[in-house]
C-alpha cells in the first residue's frame, strides 16, 4: 500500500509539470465565455497550466452589435490571464467558422504539444476537471487505442463502482487528446461517409440507431452544417478506438439557449456534476454494461421526442399551429 501511494504521488509530481495546454474557443457570448472562465479557474490546476484562446472574428464588420459583443469576450482575459501559467489569446481577423477555428486551433497547440484540453465558450467545468483530464492522458498516452478522454455524462444512474469506462463514440463537450490521436483526424467528409457506408456500420456508427449521426455526416458532406465533431467522431470510429468516460459528468453545457451556433433551445443546465472523480488505471476494453445503459437512456429519449412531436403534428394538422419537427435532438454536436 506505501509503494502504491509513493508511486501514486511520484506520477502525480511528474503529470503536475507537464500539464497538457487549454484550447479555449470563443466567439461572441460573452456572459457564457465569463461563466466558463470563473469555473476553470477555480480548478487548482489552471495556475499551472497555458490557456489558449481562439477569438473567432465578426461576420459582419459593419454590424456594430456583432462587433461590441466580440469586444467585450476580447475584454474579459485582461482579468483572468493571471489565473494561467502562460496567456495566449489568438483574434482571427475575420469570422472562420466554429470548425475551421476548432480544427486549425488544435493543430496548431499539437505541434509543438503532446496532448490538448478542449473548451468552448459554454462548457462550465468542475473544480476537478483539469485534474481527471490531465491524470488520464498520463495514464493512457502509451495506449493508441485510446483516442479521447471525455468529461461530459448524461444522468444515468450506474450500478458499477468504477469511476470510467471505455465507450466508441466520441463526445465534444470538454474533452482532450493527444498529438497521435489528433494526426489521424480526416477532414474529407465523403470519404469518411463511404468507408462507414462500405463496411455497413451505420447501425452501429447511429448507436443502435438512438441518435442520427449519419444524418449529420450527409448534411456536412452537402453543406447544410458544418461540424469538425462528426468527422472526428467518424475518423476514430474507423480506426476502431475507444473513448474514455466518467460515469458522472465533470462539465456542464450552458450554450443551448439559441445563443450559439447550434440553436436547439434544450437546457441541460440542470444535469448533475461531480467535483473530483477516483481515478486508476483500466484495461482498454469497451465498457459493455455502460455503453448499453447510455444507448438505453438516448432510445427513452428518442421515445420522449417521437411523443413531442405527435403532439406538435397535433398542433399543425388540428390547430393549424406551425412547428418545426425534429427527428433527433442535437444534444451533443
Amino acid at each position: 500500500m506505501l509503494l502504491k501511494q509513493l508511486t501514486l504521488l511520484f506520477l502525480n509530481g511528474l503529470m503536475q509539470n507537464n500539464l497538457a495546454p487549454i484550447a479555449l474557443f470563443v466567439y461572441n457570448r460573452p456572459e457564457h465565455t465569463k461563466r466558463v472562465l470563473e469555473s476553470l479557474i477555480k480548478n487548482p490546476e489552471a495556475i499551472l497550466s497555458d490557456l489558449y484562446v481562439f477569438a473567432d472574428g465578426p461576420k459582419n464588420p459593419f454590424d456594430s452589435t456583432e462587433i461590441d459583443k466580440i469586444f467585450q469576450v476580447k475584454s474579459l482575459f485582461h482579468n483572468y490571464k493571471n489565473h494561467f501559467k502562460k496567456f495566449f489569446l489568438i483574434e482571427r481577423p475575420k469570422n472562420v467558422g466554429l470548425a475551421n477555428n476548432i480544427i486549425s486551433g488544435i493543430t496548431n497547440i499539437l505541434r509543438e504539444n503532446e496532448s490538448i484540453i478542449v473548451l468552448e465558450d459554454d462548457i462550465l467545468v468542475s473544480k476537478g476537471f483539469l485534474n481527471y483530464m490531465n491524470t488520464s492522458l498520463f495514464l493512457y498516452y502509451m495506449n493508441e487505442n485510446v483516442a479521447t478522454i471525455q468529461g461530459f455524462q448524461f444522468p444515468i444512474k450506474f450500478n458499477q463502482k468504477a469511476s470510467t469506462y471505455f465507450d466508441y463514440s466520441v463526445g465534444c463537450w470538454g474533452w482532450a487528446t493527444w498529438k497521435t490521436r489528433w494526426g489521424h483526424f480526416k477532414s474529407d467528409g465523403v470519404f469518411l461517409w463511404n468507408k462507414i457506408n462500405e463496411l455497413n456500420l451505420w447501425q452501429k456508427f447511429n448507436l443502435n440507431n438512438t441518435y442520427n449521426f449519419k444524418e449529420l455526416l450527409e448534411e456536412q458532406n452537402i453543406g447544410k452544417t458544418d461540424s469538425w465533431a462528426i468527422r472526428w467522431y467518424a475518423s476514430m470510429f474507423l480506426l476502431g478506438k475507444l473513448n474514455l468516460y466518467p460515469t458522472k459528468s465533470l462539465v456542464i453545457n450552458i450554450g443551448n439557449d439559441g445563443s450559439g451556433i447550434h440553436k436547439d433551445k434544450r437546457d441541460i443546465s440542470h444535469f448533475p456534476i461531480i467535483e473530483h472523480l477516483q481515478l486508476s488505471k483500466m484495461d482498454v476494453l469497451i465498457g459493455t454494461r455502460e455503453v448499453n445503459k447510455v444507448i438505453e437512456y438516448r432510445r427513452n429519449e428518442l421515445r420522449r421526442l417521437r411523443i413531442k412531436n405527435s403532439l406538435l403534428k397535433f398542433r399543425i394538422n388540428i390547430l393549424g399551429i406551425p412547428k418545426k419537427i425534429k427527428t433527433f435532438e442535437r444534444t451533443n454536436y
